[in-house]
């Protein structure tokens, strides 16, 4: 899976690259992801334009705020997910702080009723509440994916623990599908393009890549060059030589 995330706004503010959703949705349907993720919002006015290219969404059913950064709300269903056409939905969640019960709690109910209408579910959680110290040791990676299986999701998109040897570690502790978050690609691209590949070299189901995609100069260049990596198992130096040949 190579997801693209577009959900940052309300949790992050309008960063860099989220201005105009319009262009940048064209761009990264130009590079043809496997999934994209969103809110209701864009999905009823940008991106119905791009209902035609057969990309699939998800449509992101919670979020936290730059004020309450440690506690996602759910703003939406699966029942509006259906209505808006989407082909899965995804909620996020965050352990290890005092909001961590009624998350859970959220995050049962839109499994049920992802269970009852048939639709895929994918979890954003974090083990990275008020009371962790470290949210990328494997104990508090493993114990983020495991809930999320506990809990009926079908995919668990989390932190990379850092290496091949530690993050078997976290695909080995559930049943369900992992795939990593990106975080922000900086100037460090080979960074990026390694941790895509070691995470799948030790059986994560994908990817689910925002800033480091549409911050880039060319996101559709980038995500044909995650591609390489991600369906076609190629090496990090060929991904790189795509994303730099002109």
């Amino acid at each position: 899976m190579l997801g693209v995330m577009i959900d940052h706004p309300i949790g992050h503010g309008v960063l860099p690259g989220m201005e105009d959703i319009d262009k940048r949705l064209e761009q990264i349907v130009e590079g043809r992801p496997d999934v994209i993720t969103m809110h209701k919002g864009i999905a009823k006015k940008c991106f119905c334009k791009f209902t035609d290219s057969g990309i699939p969404f998800l449509l992101k059913c919670s979020s936290f705020s730059p004020y309450q950064k440690t506690y996602d709300v759910l703003v939406s269903d699966v029942e509006e997910a259906i209505q808006l056409g989407a082909d899965g939905v995804s909620v996020g969640v965050i352990l290890g702080g005092k909001d961590q019960p009624e998350m859970l709690h959220n995050l049962g109910v839109i499994s049920k009723q992802a269970e009852i209408y048939g639709i895929p579910l994918v979890a954003h959680i974090y083990s990275r509440g008020e009371f962790v110290k470290n949210e990328l040791t494997v104990k508090n990676v493993s114990y983020a994916v495991r809930v999320a299986a506990e809990l009926g999701v079908d995919i668990a998109k989390t932190h990379y623990t850092g290496s091949k040897e530690t993050f078997k570690q976290v695909i080995d502790a559930t049943p369900s599908e992992v795939v990593i978050a990106g975080g922000q690609i900086g100037n460090e691209i080979k960074d990026l393009f390694q941790m895509t590949k070691d995470a799948m070299d030790v059986g994560a189901f994908g990817i689910a890549y925002g800033r480091a995609v549409w911050q880039y100069q060319d996101p559709a260049r980038m995500i044909k060059a995650l591609k390489l990596i991600i369906h076609e198992e190629a090496s990090v130096d060929k991904a790189i030589e795509y994303l730099n040949f002109k």
